[in-house]
């Protein structure tokens, strides 16, 4: 609280009339970043569309809001309308597609979970960029020869054999991970929807 007070020219005190303590402070926080890009009002008509496009605002969001994703805690989370609209929009996604309520409740917080869980790195990685003027791209590169004499001591011969094949960014394991979820649920509500003849 001092610090916000500090930032914006007021005694920590005067806060006190505004908001109850830090942790409503955070909630309202969060809860304008979440407003800050709102869903549309009409998902797709796609069960799969209407994810991708909530996990995508999502991780706009966690990316210009870097502290955003380490505020949120799943075990006990913050009820923020605009946030919890997330969820809203996921069990709405998965009506009608023959998934019972516990199946999609869990599935649309796994989303959720599952993006904030990527996004994490993002105030870290902002703040050593910041420190260092590195990116995250530049410091793997720079790793390169440490990287070759580790693989070339040869305890790790599974990893020495893909690494040089694998195209990894900051942002691809977000997105296989996203597709890797989004597949299995498909898996699921195959199972669960009658064939037609």
């Amino acid at each position: 609280m001092r610090r916000v007070a500090a930032e914006l020219g007021m005694p920590t005190m005067s806060l006190y009339r505004h908001v109850a303590n830090k942790e409503q402070l955070i909630a309202l926080m969060v809860d304008a970043a979440f407003a800050s890009e709102p869903l549309p009002t009409r998902p797709p008509g796609d069960w799969r569309a209407g994810l991708e496009l909530s996990a995508a605002v999502q991780w706009r969001l966690y990316q210009a809001h870097p502290w955003l994703a380490a505020s949120l805690n799943l075990s006990r989370p913050l009820l923020v309308p605009h946030g919890m609209r997330h969820i809203d929009w996921a069990l709405a996604a998965l009506k009608g597609l023959g998934l019972d309520a516990d199946t999609r409740m869990h599935a649309a917080v796994t989303l959720f979970g599952y993006v904030r869980g990527q996004a994490v790195d993002t105030e870290p990685e902002a703040r050593a960029t910041q420190t260092s003027g590195i990116t995250a791209e530049q410091w793997m590169d720079a790793q390169h020869d440490r990287v070759t004499t580790l693989l070339a001591q040869g305890h790790l011969p599974r990893f020495a054999t893909v690494a040089p094949e694998a195209d990894l960014s900051s942002t691809s394991p977000y997105r296989f991970g996203l597709t890797v979820l989004l597949d299995g649920l498909a898996a699921r509500i195959t199972a669960v929807t009658p064939a037609t003849p």
